[in-house]
């Protein structure tokens, strides 16, 4: 009890020597950063009545805990749900410095537990809670879904399918340095191990298939390395996706 006290004070102080920043509504806000130690991403969706909902995850493990909230002023209070119970709360304020930042208390579901948590914004999408990824056909899961089958059938070498789903022609680079168009499926396939070269495959190992950044552009995957969009002539009713840029 006695060092959850002592967080709380600091954070406190800490908080009323920087300055409030405003949660956007109508907008996904991505933050990263640590609970305690443990690296995560959290994502906010704020309501025009003040309510939050959106999720976080663990690096580690990558998988998903809901969250609901609200906000009142910079305070946010905030629950977890993992399978549709009450696992955990953060209480925090939003605040800018040299950025703007998201910190306070996170505790356990029996209260027994508390550790800081410390998150910096990262991005903002500006798009529905339901549909985060407005500017493509189909569900928040069925994006992500998309990229990480990309993902791993990049990591796999499953060529076919990467191939299969290509937007031609493509822009890209031969083992990072050599720029190369590659113009249809089979010249994919024969320049495969060159275009996802192991230092590419090192890289989006590390990244996670979900909050992705969108625009109009389309959905990047990790700090740009993948970009995804619909395929052409995709409906409401009939869509896929296709991979748009590689850039390794």
């Amino acid at each position: 009890m006695k060092k959850n006290i002592v967080l709380t004070i600091s954070f406190i102080i800490w908080t009323t020597l920087c300055q409030a920043f405003e949660l956007d509504t109508n907008q996904w806000s991505d933050f990263e950063g640590t609970i305690g130690k443990a690296k995560i991403q959290l994502s906010l969706y704020r309501f025009e009545n003040g309510q939050i909902k959106g999720n976080y995850y663990y690096k580690k493990y990558e998988n998903k805990i809901q969250l609901i909230g609200q906000i009142t002023g910079n305070q946010i209070e905030i629950t977890e749900y993992l399978n549709y119970k009450p696992n955990g709360h953060f209480s925090g304020k939003v605040f800018t410095n040299d950025a703007d930042r998201f910190e306070g208390i996170w505790t356990d579901g029996s209260n027994t537990k508390s550790s800081e948590f410390k998150l910096t914004l990262q991005s903002i999408c500006g798009n529905t809670y339901e549909h985060r990824y407005s500017d493509l056909y189909g569900t928040n899961d069925d994006v992500e879904n998309f990229i990480k089958h990309t993902k791993t059938s990049i990591l796999k070498n499953d060529k076919e399918w990467i191939a299969n789903h290509i937007k031609y022609p493509l822009k890209t680079t031969l083992n990072k340095t050599k720029p190369i168009t590659i113009k249809d499926k089979q010249q994919l396939l024969d320049n495969f191990d060159f275009i996802f070269h192991q230092n590419f495959k090192d890289e989006i190992k590390l990244f996670s298939s979900y909050n992705l950044f969108c625009n109009y552009q389309g959905v990047m995957f990790g700090s740009g390395q993948i970009w995804i969009t619909n395929k052409p002539n995709s409906t409401s009713n009939k869509y896929d996706y296709i991979i748009k840029a590689i850039n390794n």
